[in-house]
């Protein structure tokens, strides 16, 4: 009897993200986390000298920045981190309410037992960012959780849109969580949306995500009065 041959494909290695991305990543961690405050001067040369970069990858990751909305820029004053009024914030929260009630609203009818199991993994690891006072963590595992309901929604125009929403208003949740100090809140409520998702219960999941949100507006907005 003669074996047959297996012959695989070679796995193909991951191709090295670019010095752009790379500052992206760098500069992104910066503005959210805010060690550059809102309205800070992005000058290209205190980059570069920052994270021994040259002119190139520097002014590309700026226009990228500026792309997702975390820079601005005018003429005369050159890129600059984005600033918020007290009427931004509070018009980001209502529209993240409206877009992420809408994004629980599209689960009706799915199956969503791979997507609850996902979900509560998720809430095990911002469970043991709380336990372990890892505020940064505990902020990155909130945003897997509400992108993956939003990967999972299927409603693309909305899709779209928050993905510009959520990353324009993640200075603004980073401060409010930093400055308020870290607290099960956020983790309380993803364990209520596993619940009512479980139950079948979409309306309560949508209301519920709507009321969160809502609830830190104001809050949010005392932040930025000068």
């Amino acid at each position: 009897m003669t074996s047959q041959l297996r012959t695989e494909k070679p796995a193909i290695p991951a191709l090295p993200r670019t010095l752009s991305l790379h500052l992206v990543g760098l500069l992104r961690h910066q503005i959210i986390t805010g060690a550059y405050k809102p309205s800070q001067p992005l000058r290209e040369q205190d980059i570069e000298a920052e994270f021994g970069s040259s002119r190139g990858p520097v002014r590309e990751s700026l226009r990228m920045l500026l792309q997702g909305g975390l820079v601005e820029y005018a003429e005369r004053r050159g890129f600059r981190v984005r600033s918020y009024t007290v009427a931004d914030i509070e018009n980001l929260y209502d529209l993240r309410a409206s877009l992420e009630g809408m994004v629980i609203g599209s689960l009706a009818g799915a199956s969503l037992e791979t997507l609850i199991a996902e979900l509560l993994e998720s809430n095990r690891r911002m469970a043991a960012c709380y336990d372990d006072n890892d505020l940064e963590g505990y902020f990155t595992e909130n945003q897997v959780f509400h992108d993956r309901l939003i990967a999972e929604s299927g409603n693309r125009p909305v899709s779209e849109v928050m993905v510009y929403v959520n990353e324009v208003s993640l200075p603004v949740r980073y401060r409010l969580l930093r400055e308020t100090l870290m607290s099960r809140r956020s983790l309380d409520y993803h364990e209520r949306i596993v619940a009512h998702l479980a139950s079948g219960d979409i309306s309560a999941a949508r209301r519920e995500t709507e009321e969160h949100i809502l609830c830190n507006k104001q809050d949010a907005a005392q932040l930025y009065f000068v």
